[in-house]
């Protein structure tokens, strides 16, 4: 569905797409309110992001830069490039291949991070009900991604292109799903892209790193000597008295 024909809540969206843009430190806790950190502690987690910066994920160029005096923002491609590389570690660990894919991938998915936020519950992500003889069913909603990810010998071997899909469609490739060939079923991108905006909307101000500190503990400092040097009563150029 073209976004000019989406209905006005999914054209709402567009705005929060547009405007996020988050630190890194916030954009780790947004990562960790999702349950990505589960069972890990904060700073290696922490720790773990920027690695993966270090890799390419989610970042080309100078922003893979770790360190003082590099603050990269994750917009919210980024963020769902990243949240789609955690879902798929395997064993605490993402395979090559699979952080390969998404960079050569990168173009032909940024539009599918967006799309799957925009029809969460419309258009190709529309609400199904999915059921079988002497069943009520069950309803299922969202754009479903099909990465097509290949196994052999207990590695990811191959990766795309990907492909979005239906409720319906996803349940029939997961269910027809050769073995052990095909492993992975595709994954519920809109339940991810609305976790991430949900998260992202009570993502509190973190303190950056230590540049950050020494700029406010000198604007600290030169504060206070403004407000000694405004006493009542006493000219700025009045020297102070000794202590007796």
């Amino acid at each position: 569905m073209e976004e000019k024909n989406l209905p006005r809540k999914a054209s709402a969206r567009r705005e929060t797409i547009s405007a996020l843009r988050l630190t890194h430190g916030r954009a780790v806790w947004v990562l960790e309110a999702m349950g990505y950190g589960a069972g890990i502690q904060h700073q290696t987690f922490n720790h773990y992001i920027k690695s993966l910066r270090k890799l390419g994920v989610p970042f080309a160029g100078p922003e893979r830069a770790v360190g003082s005096g590099h603050l990269a923002h994750y917009s919210y491609d980024h963020l769902m490039e990243v949240s789609l590389a955690l879902a798929l570690r395997v064993y605490g660990s993402i395979p090559d291949a699979v952080l390969v894919g998404l960079i050569e991938h990168r173009q032909a998915l940024y539009p599918l991070y967006r799309r799957a936020l925009l029809e969460c519950d419309c258009g190709l992500g529309a609400t199904v009900r999915i059921r079988a003889d002497h069943d009520d069913g069950f309803e299922a909603h969202g754009i479903y991604l099909d990465l097509r990810i290949a196994y052999g010998d207990g590695h990811a071997v191959a990766f795309g292109p990907p492909r979005p899909v239906s409720p319906i469609d996803a349940a029939r490739i997961s269910l027809e799903m050769p073995l052990p060939g095909r492993t992975h079923p595709p994954l519920n991108l809109s339940a991810i892209a609305l976790a991430l905006v949900r998260n992202a909307a009570d993502a509190p101000a973190i303190r950056r790193g230590p540049t950050d500190r020494h700029v406010r503990l000198q604007s600290s400092r030169s504060g206070r000597r403004d407000q000694r040097t405004n006493i009542p009563g006493r000219r700025s150029d009045e020297p102070r008295r000794n202590r007796e």
